[in-house]
């Protein structure tokens, strides 16, 4: 059951994604040009991809359904900047399996967040685990590829766009 969007909820969400983007700074990066210039790249392309994804995974039964408002704030604002900025800020400075669990913690956060504010992510199971929790913490794992799929999207890209990293 989704609770209604109202500003004060949506606001809320996004002050717990300041707070997130506060932490993920921590790392003190100080972005190079191309560093600016990949992550701009990067923005709109995991935007659109996951916000199409959620979609198409919603209708395919292994998702619960974002309404456009979730599934905008969450793809625009947190996939389409913060993944990329928290890659940008680990990259070569972690582990992989250290990056893994950043990225899966902190998607799991966000989805406890957006599931307390909206009602949403309450679908019942992990493709046949059963259980919300299984649910929400399943698809915070996929999300933990995203230092092994970012990587491989700007390299992929740095063959047609001059002047971001590739590595």
């Amino acid at each position: 059951m989704t609770y209604p969007f109202t500003p004060a909820r949506i606001l809320i969400c996004l002050l717990f994604y300041a707070g997130l983007f506060l932490i993920i700074s921590l790392h003190g990066l100080k972005m190079t040009p191309a560093e600016r210039k990949t992550l701009i790249l990067l923005w709109p392309c995991g935007f659109v991809v996951a916000f199409v994804a959620n979609y198409l995974l919603y209708r395919a039964g292994v998702m619960s359904f974002l309404p456009w408002i979730n599934n905008f704030l969450h793809t625009f604002v947190w996939i389409g900047i913060g993944f990329p900025y928290l890659w940008l800020g680990i990259r070569g400075r972690r582990s992989i399996v250290v990056q893994y669990l950043l990225f899966v913690v902190f998607s799991a956060i966000i989805k406890y967040i957006e599931q307390v504010l909206f009602g949403t992510w309450e679908h019942p199971n992990f493709f046949g685990i059963q259980g919300n929790f299984w649910y929400i913490l399943g698809w915070s794992t996929v999300d933990g590829t995203y230092p092994l799929l970012i990587p491989a999207g700007v390299r992929l890209a740095g063959k047609f766009v001059p002047g971001i990293i590739t590595g």
